[in-house]
């Protein structure tokens, strides 16, 4: 097996950093993913001041999508181990590594295999900001000793592509200067979800809240933003990119 070349996709990433005018992150990952031999690209931003709902309904990823809404359906994202792990990592680690003994991490693998995600992944934790921290994951199905040959062959490649797909989503998602309003993450797990057209009852639910604790964030959150309604508060939020465009896309990932 020979190493793999880093070609025009990665060049994209390179003119997104840069401000230049190209394709979509997720358009670009698509093509990284053949490029670099694999079968998957997923990139996730965790922040200590943002809701965990917002990081994942941000994220990008080039999964299938009958896995993505599965996930969600799953309520996946409260238990996954690799974002788990990744946030605390102080480097790479192989999807092979984490804990199998749980059942319900055994499921979580089994089930991302048979929506085909790929049998085998690598995850690259990056932390280039206080409080912050991005995973960039890789899957493939290719053999177990092919996988192992083909990490050892592009390590460097691989951390050169985290690199690269971290700063060009960073490069996509500034905010303005002047951004004055401070959610709690309570707050903008809430409003993220009305924004998504859930009601108070089905937001309480997602979130474990009760009815009467969504109607109060949501109603603090209306006034930060000088909302006159919810509805409008939302769209208070989506132009000031207190919440982003991305994480109203309908499974909450990007589909391919």
């Amino acid at each position: 097996m020979e190493s793999v070349n880093v070609g025009s996709a990665a060049m994209k990433l390179t003119y997104k950093i840069l401000g230049q005018k190209t394709d979509d992150l997720l358009d670009i990952l698509k093509q990284l993913a053949p490029e670099l031999g694999l079968s998957h690209i997923a990139y996730i931003r965790l922040a200590s001041n943002k809701s965990l709902d917002s990081s994942f309904l941000t994220a990008t990823a080039t999964y299938p999508i009958e896995w993505q809404r599965r996930y969600f359906s799953k309520q996946y994202f409260l238990i996954d181990p690799i974002v788990k792990y990744g946030s605390t990592s102080p480097s790479h680690f192989d999807w092979q590594e984490l804990e199998r003994d749980d059942r319900v991490i055994k499921d979580f693998f089994m089930d991302a295999v048979r929506y085909k995600v790929g049998g085998n992944g690598f995850s690259i934790p990056i932390r280039n900001k206080k409080n912050t921290c991005a995973i960039i994951s890789f899957t493939s199905d290719m053999p177990k000793s092919d996988w192992e040959t083909f990490k050892t062959l592009n390590m460097d490649k691989l951390y050169h592509a985290s690199a690269l797909i971290d700063s060009a989503a960073i490069a996509g998602s500034k905010l303005p200067d002047d951004l004055d309003v401070n959610l709690s993450l309570r707050e903008e797990q809430c409003l993220m979800w009305a924004a998504r057209g859930k009601t108070y009852n089905e937001i309480g639910e997602i979130t474990n809240l009760s009815f009467y604790s969504v109607r109060s964030h949501l109603e603090v959150a209306r006034c930060k933003l000088h909302g006159r309604n919810i509805t409008h508060a939302v769209a208070i939020a989506l132009a000031l990119g207190v919440i982003p465009p991305m994480a109203l896309r309908e499974s909450g990932l990007k589909e391919t």
